[in-house]
């Protein structure tokens, strides 16, 4: 009470003249600016005391209820039609040394992480616990998508300017896709990396030759698929020199295939090498050139080097008997 006392008195003095036209809304504690953002009033028990007036170059902040200089990411009081006006501050670039907790508390609203393009935060959002590699507040786009802080949603990334934040490309950048515990599967393993790639399809580094492979589009990886069973139901892995899925008969042995070993042979036509008589093998300068079936009821005569009709045909695959 002698506070009050004390401050009605100094107020007194500070402004003798009456206030016209200005009320208070509550008998309690409430600060109105004034219309020229040049300082405030003070209600004290309902009645409205003019305060000492900010600095020059500085204007009365409503958000923050202090004077701020002018023109600062804090000035958000203008003059319009004699009445102070309130531009809210949901996006906060550069709010100088305060903290986000601080900015939270002071503006709400959402603000764009300062170098992480991907990431934002939210002050409605309060982790009881918070999430590891995240921190409170913090949100994350889903990959591939970025933050934009104009429109303040995640967006197609194609469509964010990130300025100088930074654009992370790899997925395994992305914090959400980190190991939040122990005997977590490495984020290179769930995810395949595109950074530096063409488009198309490219392997799964993690996992080369295997049915796993990844789409890239703008060295994003966008897509992650499995090669499917050819038109004979036969398995396929993806090939990573070739960028595509073959067949078994295209993969080299020491990497779980079929392909035959042409190394130390001639150029030529061979029985296949896993005992299939409807197909051969062709070679040519040491390589395997590919593997070829026969018309249907013929198999591969070893001796002549051709397909020939099962009872014309010697070799292992033939019934001829007088070969």
């Amino acid at each position: 009470m002698l506070y009050i006392a004390v401050l009605l008195i100094v107020a007194g003095h500070i402004s003798a003249a009456p206030i016209a036209d200005l009320k208070c809304n509550t008998s309690g504690y409430q600060i109105i600016p004034k219309a020229d953002c040049k300082g405030y009033y003070l209600c004290v028990f309902g009645r409205p005391v003019e305060m000492p007036p900010c600095p020059a170059r500085s204007k009365f902040s409503a958000s923050v209820n202090v004077c701020v200089p002018e023109g600062s990411v804090f000035d958000d009081c203008k003059s319009e039609g004699g009445l102070p006006v309130t531009d809210g501050l949901p996006i906060i670039p550069d709010a100088g040394p305060l903290s986000i907790e601080e900015r939270c508390n002071m503006f709400g609203g959402i603000i764009a992480h300062p170098t992480e393009c991907q990431a934002y935060y939210n002050c409605s959002v309060r982790y009881q616990d918070v999430p590891r590699l995240l921190e409170q507040h913090l949100i994350e786009c889903s990959y591939p998508e970025l933050f934009n802080a104009e429109t303040k949603q995640c967006e197609h990334f194609e469509n964010v300017k990130c300025g100088s934040r930074r654009e992370f490309k790899d997925a395994c950048d992305y914090r959400r896709n980190g190991c939040p515990a122990a005997h977590c599967i490495p984020c290179n393993v769930r995810f395949g990396n595109c950074e530096g790639k063409p488009n198309g399809l490219a392997p799964h580094e993690s996992k080369l030759w295997s049915p796993y492979y990844v789409v890239c589009y703008k060295e994003r990886a966008v897509e992650h698929n499995t090669c499917k069973a050819d038109e004979s139901g036969r398995t396929q892995l993806f090939h990573p020199d070739l960028n595509q899925c073959v067949s078994l008969d295209m993969i080299p042995q020491d990497h779980g295939g079929m392909m035959p070993e042409c190394g130390t042979k001639l150029d030529g036509l061979y029985p296949d090498g896993s005992g299939r008589c409807d197909r051969y093998v062709h070679c040519k300068g040491g390589k395997y050139a590919g593997t070829v079936k026969c018309a249907v009821g013929e198999v591969f005569d070893s001796t002549r080097a051709a397909c020939m009709p099962e009872h014309q045909a010697c070799g292992p695959c033939g019934k001829h008997e007088n070969c």
